[in-house]
């Protein structure tokens, strides 16, 4: 227990004072299994020495987590942080007496803190402080550890330069995030080479020539499995070093993340290099500095070769030959790109690479052809001598006595050894376990030479067990079908939950019942120990009761999973809504296993299983669905939620083959296989925002028929939302809502990403699955264009002026090309490395994307005959086919050009109704202008379809120049699947209608339940299996079935999924739906009145949402623009399109409700901009951008009292006074004019109105809200011509608007709000409710206008959300928050009684007199708005 004493001493030397002159003394601790948390054997130590004399309190005090060891770990890591810490931890175990194991577990001896290393010994407990000689392992390990630290301190010690030095390096070290050195690995393969191997190699002719060539040289060494292959890389590497060559080295590791990706691999090589170039290290530490894309361990190794290596290391001037071992380079992830990269490396120096692996790299060297590669091949006489070392050194372990017996021995293993060290090591400890001579004759005879045959044999001793062999089976199969690597604690609860019972010691079970085949690595972890383990016990035609079925493997690990997701762990808080954000959910270290790769296995179980389909229902159809939610939520893993349903939706297609599709439990799995994707696309942005949100937020907006509406949104307490008769998810999978002023211009997909061009010059960045912004990127001027390369990771952006080419794995610019005229279409050819651009002044120009310069030039027009002004034409549209190497050009009214790309000439003219023009002459004037083109992509299609002005769509066949097709569509738009199968077209109203490309049949039609908006733009997703579109301010995304039309086959799928056949499906037409204009909440609460643009006024219930009743109609077909209800007189007054304004008295007769003639029936001279009555409906203000005009609204009659005549003017509202109900307010962007109410007088009269003192004069004011409560109101003012987006929100005081005010100024303590209000709903008690721009519902406290004060409820979904950006939101007396849908009207109840958090008193209002504690809210008029 010296470690905690030391650690103690620390803590103790930085509290006192007296003591201050040790601690800064200390730079490092090195720890030698130090009980950081504690150790199990404690307690039975302190059994065992309660019998001994003596009193020995201090072992209890070694417990694990005791009071003791508590308390040093909460204050040592406030005081260790400019410590370089060490910790070592044993990984033998040792006998004590009555038992035998690890002393300190690496869990317990690791502090786990940023400015810690960790690293293991090869020794027990006794052993990681008593070394044997100086070439013991854990001597030279701990030695070199030391040696290195103290070389880094006495750098930093010694000058300023070295001090530089020094600190360069630690900003490599956390840029690179390089925590464990290099030279672990390397370590951990050299003291596995006995003294005297792998020396043959530097014998080869080959080697030494690749050694001392001075030019760049690819060694590939090749070898079979378990040859050493690894062990010999650390030889060379060590070799190397010892002659002061510059070497870098890498070791591969399967089923380690972290040491299996080309992201790791190069930041390894780039730190390595660093620490040999000082010159390196300078540009590392550049790049560093402006370096703003995440730490490097998580973005794309992309940007890293990109960045870090192309435009940095690469252009370091090295004159010295460099050395680079890569082993193991056929477990790297992508191996044959890491060769693409390898290869500019050798162009760039002089490096030659020494690279080993098991299998030929004939296939990868054809994808990447190197400079010059020698092909090596470890072959058994090589390693002959390196196994009989081994043997040699291990020798004194055989179960003999005889010197001669022992030698023949060895022989006999030698002889049997095919030059495979695995096989030895496994027939030593086979060895190790017999004691007779029979025995060992019976080893040595039977076991098999070849490695099936040996694990054959294995697996028939292993039967040959006593006990243990259903614990050994479940560790098999673990260590065969995980996911990944568990670690030894991970296994341990999985196991005790898969065989339903305790056990004592996973790492013992392991090492007795089948430690020839799996083993725990230094980092925990179980492992096979080997490839060909896992591949020999999934071979189907193994005899053996340990031989594993991978259908019934997966199912067993997904059961185990299940069982644990159904458990009390992953149970919510009881109380979630009233303590979510104080909720301690402690869970089992399987947890994470079990909620990421539960689905996973389920893609290999058999779909015919029964017993997994209940067991999967049971488990969506709990709570305990939500907290595995909210956990990946918390984790930012959406993606996996989609991959979940998709799993699901995979299952349920192969049983579907086999068995009934019916049944409750497949009933809830095809449910939920809809709702987890569309969680994620429609819900994602407030899942991670708020992954809480899982339990009472989003269920409520989720469609009536989905399950996670059915199971979770029926709470009394919650949530509910009324009025909306969507019962299933719509075809529109995603919607991408931008404010009014914003609008996207361009639209792109690729495999995984799509991206949104938008009039702002900003490009956003898309994840394909998940539908969630990634990145923007800034072309700097209106995107015009957008176009991925084929392989998905380069993007061309093009603008006005520039084309723009961009990495967007690291988001950055490639190259900027300037254009004379703006560029119609773009083209990828020559596998990316060429890009062409058709320009509006009729030139096709072609972009070399390696040198970044201008290749070729060409203009179409100037050799067209007979067309002398032909060249000053513009054309308006352009396509390519780069599969048929056209081009297509569309002149206004001309018919269309078709240009050979390859030949650079005229291919044809094709005029709409016959095709082809070839032969008769020049170009014509067309029928109809074209108004939208595209070819088919697919590879044997020769198909053009061509949008006509008139209506038309027209496919032409290219290759016979005919008119294959006429149908009449009106499109505007059209896009072509990427597999070429698939056309949409998209009209003006909005619709998008689907056809089979070569023949034109109508497939689909998706009337969006939106308003009529015109489609701008088409795409199709790269599988061809989504579409998406812009209109207005939104990007839609859609995923209707009929465009999963092929075959589709899985290998992990036990049959063929079902074909889906084109189909002919037509939604509702939206001709159909009349759409509510006008919205007035009654003051009671119990109605709201709502006008429609069928001119009809209707009444809708609160408590259902529901029309209940019609109460009269303006002239057919005129839409109701405005209403306002009195409470107090019960006068209805409502305004049309028409400037027609009607004023009528409505009573309640029962349950219905009855309406009297109009009092009130003109028709202004222009469109009316707002009404507005007095306090008890006696003035009646009717305003217009020209004219102002006050009624006098009596019983039966109004007379006109006044009106008031303006120039044309923008950016006013009328109020009245909230406090002086005799005054009007006339507010502009920086003055307010005070008016009578009852003659419409300038009480200001000659006198300048009040000046407004705000920092936006020159905005438009659009909303006013008066606050009666606070004595307060509250405005929204917007950019003239820009809506919603540059909208500032203020609050006033209202004394500051009365006759003997001068100015008036905002009050403060609302700034952080000021660009964040989106719409104003009410006041609620004494808070504001209003639409936060988030899409948010929140509100703040007019009595704290501080942060503190402001609280989200709930957010409203994004395909709520009106295209043009009018919302109708208001409030009722009950807190309903009453939401228009296009034709429907959603009340959402109980909205405000909840939070992100939980629940929330909305209502708490400042007590009167003799009261206390929280109120309902006064019946209060309803606070007046205009907007």
């Amino acid at each position: 227990m010296g470690g905690l004493v030391i650690k103690k001493a620390f803590i103790l030397a930085r509290q006192i004072k007296e003591f201050e002159s040790i601690y800064q003394r200390v730079r490092s601790v090195f720890f030698l299994a130090t009980p950081h948390r504690g150790a199990d054997m404690a307690q039975l130590l302190s059994r065992i020495l309660s019998v001994a004399p003596g009193s020995r309190p201090f072992v209890l005090d070694l417990r694990r987590n005791s009071p003791v060891i508590q308390t040093i770990n909460e204050e040592f890591p406030r005081y260790c942080q400019d410590l370089q810490l060490f910790s070592f931890f044993e990984t033998q175990p040792m006998s004590y007496g009555v038992g035998k194991g690890l002393i300190v577990e690496k869990d317990l001896a690791t502090l786990g803190y940023p400015n810690e290393r960790a690293a293991y010994l090869d020794a027990n407990h006794r052993g990681v402080a008593r070394f044997s000689s100086q070439s013991d392992p854990s001597y030279i390990t701990i030695r070199n550890a030391l040696a290195t630290t103290i070389e880094k301190f006495r750098d930093k010690e010694t000058s300023p330069k070295r001090r530089l030095e020094y600190e360069q390096r630690e900003v490599l070290d956390g840029f690179l995030g390089i925590s464990d050195a290099p030279e672990d690995d390397l370590m951990g393969f050299d003291h596995l080479r006995f003294k005297g191997s792998c020396e043959w190699f530097l014998q080869k002719d080959s080697f030494r020539r690749w050694r001392d060539t001075a030019y760049s040289q690819l060694l590939w060494l090749r070898g079979k499995p378990a040859a050493g292959k690894s062990v010999l890389a650390g030889y060379v590497v060590r070799h190397l070093k010892d002659l002061g060559r510059d070497c870098s080295f890498y070791f591969f590791i399967h089923g380690d993340k972290g040491k299996s990706t080309i992201n790791s691999f190069l930041r390894s090589m780039a730190w390595q290099m660093a620490a040999m170039h000082p010159d390196i290290l300078h540009i590392i530490n550049e790049i560093a500095s402006n370096w703003k894309d995440g730490q490097l361990g998580k973005v794309d190794h992309n940007p890293i070769w990109r960045r870090l290596f192309l435009n940095g290391i690469l252009k370091a001037k090295l004159n010295r030959t460099q050395y680079w071992v890569i082993d193991s380079l056929d477990e790297c992830k992508h191996g044959s790109e890491l060769l693409t990269f390898l290869t500019k490396v050798q162009e760039m120096w002089p490096l030659c690479i020494l690279t080993t692996s098991r299998n030929d790299p004939e296939m990868l060297l054809t994808v990447q052809p190197m400079a010059e590669v020698v092909l090596e091949r470890i072959l058994e006489d090589d390693t002959r001598a390196d196994i009989s070392l081994f043997l040699d050194a291990n020798s004194s372990s055989l179960p003999v006595h005889d010197e001669l017996a022992r030698q023949q021995m060895v022989q006999t293993i030698l002889e049997k050894s095919a030059g495979c060290f695995l096989w030895v090591k496994l027939v030593l400890k086979e060895l190790k376990q017999v004691h007779t001579s029979a025995e060992i004759l019976q080893v040595l005879e039977n076991v098999p030479c070849d490695m099936d045959k040996l694990y054959s044999r294995i697996l028939e001793s292993m039967s040959k067990a006593s006990y243990g062999k259903a614990l050994a089976k479940a560790i098999l199969i673990w260590s065969v079908c995980s996911i990944r690597p568990l670690s030894t604690v991970e296994l341990h609860h999985a196991l005790e939950m898969d065989i339903k019972d305790t056990i004592d010691n996973v790492e013992r079970s392991i090492a007795t019942g089948c430690g020839h085949l799996v083993f725990v690595d230094a980092q925990s972890r179980v492992q096979l120990v080997h490839l060909t383990a896992r591949e020999f016990l999934t071979r189907g035609a193994i005899q053996s009761e340990f031989a594993i079925n991978k259908h019934t493997g997966h199912k067993r690990l997904a059961m185990t999973c299940l069982q644990y997701l159904s458990g009390n762990e992953m149970k919510g808080p009881r109380h979630r809504m009233l303590s979510v954000s104080n909720a301690v959910i402690k869970r089992s270290p399987f947890a994470d296993y079990a909620c990421n790769s539960l689905f996973q296995h389920l893609i290999f179980v058999s779909s015919t299983d029964d017993e997994i389909l209940i067991s999967l229902a049971k488990f969506l159809n709990s709570p305990n669905v939500l907290s595995w939610i909210e956990y990946l939520a918390q984790n930012s893993d959406l993606p996996r939620l989609i991959q979940a349903g998709k799993s699901i939706r995979d299952l349920l297609q192969r049983r579907s083959q086999h068995m009934s599709p019916f049944g409750k439990e497949v009933s809830t799995l095809n449910h939920w296989s809809d709702d987890l994707v569309r969680l994620v696309t429609k819900f994602g942005k407030q899942l991670l925002y708020c992954p809480s949100s899982i339990f009472h937020l989003i269920p409520p907006f989720c469609p009536a028929e989905s399950a996670i509406k059915q199971q979770f949104a029926h709470s009394t307490r919650g949530i509910a939302v009324l009025g909306l008769s969507n019962t299933t998810w719509d075809d529109c999978l995603s919607v991408i809502s931008f404010a009014r002023g914003q609008r996207i211009s361009a639209l792109a997909c690729s495999d995984r990403h799509f991206v949104l061009g938008m009039s702002s010059g900003k490009i956003l960045v898309y994840d394909d699955i998940t539908c969630q912004e990634l990145q923007v990127l800034e072309h700097k001027e209106p995107v015009i264009a957008l176009l991925f390369s084929d392989m998905g990771k380069i993007l061309a952006s093009s603008g006005a002026k520039l084309v723009r080419i961009w990495d967007l794995t690291s988001g950055t610019q490639v190259w900027q090309f300037n254009i004379p005229y703006m560029c119609m279409c773009l083209a990828f050819a020559d596998q990316d490395r060429l890009l062409l651009g058709a320009l509006k002044n009729n030139q096709l120009a072609f972009w070399d994307l390696d040198t970044g310069a201008v290749r070729h030039k060409s203009n179409w027009t100037e050799d067209l005959e007979g067309e002398s002004g032909f060249t000053f034409r513009r054309p308006t549209m352009a396509a390519f086919s780069m599969q048929q190497n056209l081009l297509a050009i569309i002149y206004r009214g001309q018919d269309i050009l078709l240009w050979d790309i390859e030949r650079d000439d005229l291919h044809d003219m094709y005029e709409k109704n016959t095709g082809s023009r070839s032969g008769m002459g020049n170009m014509a004037a067309g029928s109809a202008t074209v108004w939208s083109l595209v070819f088919s992509p697919a590879p044997d299609a020769n198909s053009l379809a061509a949008a006509y002005s008139d209506g038309d769509l027209v496919l032409f066949d290219t290759y016979l120049g005919t008119v294959r097709e006429t149908l009449l569509v009106n499109a505007q738009t059209l896009s072509c699947s990427p597999d070429g199968r698939t056309l949409a077209t998209g009209d003006s109203s909005g619709m998008i209608q689907l056809f089979d490309f070569e023949t034109l049949k109508f497939l689909y039609r998706i009337n969006p339940d939106a308003d009529a908006i015109g489609v701008r733009s088409l795409a199709f997703s790269a599988d061809s299996h989504r579409l998406l579109d812009i209109r207005g301010p939104q990007c839609r995304i859609w995923d209707p079935l009929v465009l999963v039309r092929q075959e589709t086959d899985d290998e992990n799928t036990d049959t063929v999924s079902v074909s889906t056949a084109p189909q002919e499906i037509n939604l509702d037409n939206p001709k159909n739906q009349v759409h509510i204009t006008a919205l007035s909440c009654h003051p009671a609460g119990e109605v709201i009145f709502c006008g429609r643009e069928d001119a009809s006024v209707y009444l809708y219930e609160t408590k259902s949402g529901r029309q209940c009743q019609l109460l009269f109609s303006h002239a057919a077909g005129v839409p109701i623009g405005s209403i306002h209800i009195d409470y107090e007189s019960n006068f209805l007054s409502c305004v049309d399109s028409s400037s027609r304004v009607t004023s009528r008295k409505i009573i309640r007769q029962g349950e219905a409700w009855k309406t009297f003639e109009p009092v009130l029936d003109n028709r202004a001279g222009a469109a009316v901009n707002q009404i507005l009555s007095n306090g008890d409906h006696t003035r009646l203000l009717v305003s217009s951008t020209h004219e102002d005009a006050l009624w006098c609204i009596e019983p039966y009659r109004s007379v006109l009292i006044k009106s008031i005549a303006w120039e044309e003017r923008k950016g006013y509202k009328w109020a009245s006074h909230p406090t002086k109900p005799e005054h009007l307010i006339l507010i502009t962007g920086s003055e307010a004019t005070l008016y009578n109410w009852q003659t419409l007088d300038n009480l200001t009269g000659a006198n300048p109105g009040i000046l407004i003192e705000t920092k936006f004069p020159d905005l438009n004011i659009r909303t006013v809200m008066s606050l009666p409560n606070c004595g307060l109101f509250a405005t929204i003012a917007v950019e003239p011509e820009r809506g919603r987006s540059q909208s500032k929100f203020q609050i006033w005081e209202t004394r500051d608007f009365i006759l003997e005010s001068e100015r008036a100024s905002p009050i403060p303590g609302y700034e952080y709000l000021s660009n964040e209000v989106e719409c104003l709903i009410g006041p609620y008690g004494q808070r504001l409710v209003f639409l936060h721009s988030s899409g948010w519902i929140c509100s703040v406290d007019l009595e704290n206008p501080g942060y503190d004060g402001f609280v989200r409820h709930f957010f409203i979904p994004v395909d709520w959300l009106s295209v043009t950006g009018d919302l109708m939101i208001e409030l009722t007396r009950n807190g309903d928050i009453v939401f228009v849908k296009r034709d429907e009207l959603a009340v959402i109840k109980r909205g405000l009684e909840v939070t992100e958090k939980g629940t929330f008193n909305a209502r708490r209002r400042t007590p009167g007199p003799g009261k206390s504690g929280a109120q309902r809210p006064p019946l209060l008029k309803p606070p007046w708005r205009s907007h």
